[in-house]
């Protein structure tokens, strides 16, 4: 090979190696996703309900807010939650512990939901998680009622009345939950989320017909506002592994 012709590829070479850096955040920037579509608004950037209002399940939930511990453990991380705000009012010891991931598990010994979340599991489906529910208030004390609910577009007003008088009822007390399967990707706008998700509900905004959900998949995400409508919607989806329509879970705790 000719001198001029290996100087010309250096040249070259050095000239790709000092363009890179400028032309690397362009590319990025053309195929990056906004973190939230326009549907849902960070609780950061709109404080002014909870600020304003009792929020009984927003102050009984959130300081158990916790991230859930692997891809699949969505359901661990959401019940986990609800469990400790449903044990917040009572009078607990000094040997008592916290509700936690790995102890909740161990604790409700529910086959389905251990493989679920085990290494190579996809989680558990609407009805598995009502169960589990229900399992998870006899092993810490607790008494209630669970109720499954499946989001139903084909009685779709039926089901969004329904829908919208638990959410009442949810904002006036926080001896109630709500724990909403759902399609993520509806929620946060990502497309690359259109995969099966559970959390909790923290908050209903009536007058703005907001929810707040309490996402457990914290390496993303934070609390964030959606509309009622998108709330029902990305319950509304089909779940591949049951063959059913998503929904939510209704607890009404019991003295």
């Amino acid at each position: 090979m000719k001198l001029n012709n290996i100087l010309s590829m250096k040249l070259w070479a050095g000239l790709l190696v000092l363009a890179a850096p400028f032309a690397l955040p362009q590319a990025l920037a053309q195929t990056a996703h906004a973190k939230y579509g326009p549907q849902a608004t960070r609780l950061f950037q709109n404080q002014t309900y909870v600020r304003k209002n009792p929020a009984p399940d927003f102050w009984a939930l959130m300081p158990y807010y916790i991230h859930q511990q692997d891809g699949r453990s969505c359901s661990v991380a959401s019940v986990t939650m609800v469990m400790n705000a449903a044990r917040a009012s009572m009078r607990l010891t000094a040997s008592d512990e916290l509700v936690t991931q790995k102890g909740i598990i161990d604790k409700v010994k529910n086959d389905a939901w251990s493989k679920g979340v085990g290494e190579g599991g996809k989680g558990v489906d609407l009805d598995t998680l009502g169960k589990i529910v229900e399992q998870a208030l006899a092993v810490y004390g607790l008494k209630g009622t669970v109720q499954v609910i499946h989001a139903d577009p084909k009685a779709e007003a039926k089901s969004k009345k329904q829908l919208h008088d638990l959410l009442i009822t949810n904002e006036l007390s926080d001896q109630n939950f709500i724990i909403a399967n759902f399609l993520q990707s509806e929620y946060t706008g990502d497309p690359e989320g259109a995969v099966g998700h559970i959390a909790p509900v923290a908050a209903y905004n009536a007058a703005q017909k907001q929810v707040l959900i309490f996402d457990p998949d914290r390496q993303y995400y934070e609390p964030y506002w959606i509309s009622e409508e998108v709330f029902f919607k990305g319950m509304a989806t089909t779940d591949g592994s049951s063959g059913k329509t998503r929904g939510y879970v209704w607890l009404q705790l019991q003295k």
